[in-house]
């Protein structure tokens, strides 16, 4: 378990993004979903242009798939920020 603290000043893509390489680094490999899941995601995530669609499909592929509980909460990170964020990912890459 963690808490990570964040101020306005916090860009929630990079946010998202850099959990799921943390989930990425952790994952053991053994399942599927969870190992090539996270890795599609990261590389979905440094694009300027999220397919969001498509983040959420995969997120509840790994949801539904992943066989413990890194995977399965693996997608959390980014389905928070899309569902809270929306329209600052929709206008892509403010940099």
């Amino acid at each position: 378990a963690a808490v990570v603290v964040l101020s306005d000043a916090d860009d929630m893509r990079d946010v998202a993004l850099n959990l799921m390489r943390f989930f990425e680094d952790e994952s053991c490999g053994q399942c599927t979903p969870c190992r090539a899941g996270t890795e599609k995601a990261v590389r979905l995530m440094e694009k300027p242009d999220w397919d969001i669609p498509l983040l959420e499909e995969l997120s509840r592929v790994m949801m539904d798939a992943s066989i413990c509980g890194l995977g399965q909460a693996a997608p959390n990170p980014v389905l928070s920020v899309i569902r809270h964020f929306r329209d600052e990912i929709a206008a892509g890459d403010p940099s």
